[in-house]
């Protein structure tokens, strides 16, 4: 949730009725003078406490950007905070456009949070070296573990020309963790991409993108979370925005029931 900070998100989390959160413990590189969870043992703490007393587990932790001087020490530093936090993903997005270092860094990963029971949730985007399904998958049989997962986020896979039919085709265990939203069907030009996915996301329901059908490509049982920012809603609450998010979410999968 843009804009708040990971004790304000989860107790959003917790007071929308959430069962779990994501959280950012790394900036994304368009954020690098972000305040980070990891190298903060305070703050590390305080998320705990919330967690527990909230009842809200954590999902998926933000976002390992692998770019060619990635080290080892940084990938190490964010599995140790991931696993002391208990999250069952690490979120990770591609941005070096050799394909070898990639998948070595990506297995590297994997290595370090599968020694602490965790998964690799691998996101694609128009605007990244990853930029599709088939080249998040490609890269995902290089670098060969069993512990990395694509991340199927709605809006990035119409905008990279996928569909749902390219979904159903993988096998399940795949895929780990699906992302929604809504968006007008029209995409805007590329260069304006990044800041639709940043921006302008809408609830699920609220636009033009295929989630029913989405939905029917998921394996049963999948983790679902919803991705929303949008800068028309920052005069909301954390929780309200929280509150509308899920509640467009449940609308939706009660629809796509009665339409069978």
């Amino acid at each position: 949730m843009n804009g708040a900070d990971p004790l304000q998100h989860i107790a959003a989390a917790a007071e929308a009725g959430y069962e779990f959160a994501g959280l950012r413990i790394l900036p994304p590189r368009h954020l690098a003078d972000a305040p980070a969870v990891v190298g903060n043992a305070s703050l590390v703490r305080s998320i705990k406490r919330a967690c527990s007393e909230s009842g809200v587990a954590l999902l998926d932790a933000e976002v390992v950007s692998i770019v060619p001087t990635t080290s080892r020490a940084e990938l190490q530093a964010v599995v140790e905070v991931a696993a002391e936090l208990g999250f069952s993903f690490i979120q990770t997005v591609v941005e070096d456009t050799d394909q070898r270092r990639a998948a070595d860094r990506l297995a590297e990963l994997a290595d370090l949070a599968g020694a602490a029971q965790m998964k690799i949730a691998l996101e694609f985007m128009r605007f990244r070296a990853v930029t599709d399904l088939q080249l998040a998958m490609q890269l995902i049989a290089r670098a060969d573990r069993p512990n990395i997962q694509v991340l199927v986020d709605a809006l990035h896979l119409a905008r990279s020309g996928g569909s749902a039919e390219q979904v159903a085709k993988l096998a399940p265990e795949r895929i780990g963790v699906a992302q929604l939203c809504d968006a007008p069907a029209e995409s805007p030009p590329i260069e304006l991409l990044a800041q639709e996915a940043r921006t302008a996301r809408l609830y699920p329901g609220d636009g033009g993108l295929p989630l029913s059908e989405l939905l029917d490509a998921l394996p049963d049982g999948l983790p679902l979370s919803v991705e929303v920012p949008n800068a028309a809603y920052e005069s909301l609450s954390h929780a309200e925005r929280a509150r509308r998010a899920i509640h467009a979410t449940r609308e939706l999968c009660r629809r796509r029931v009665g339409e069978r």
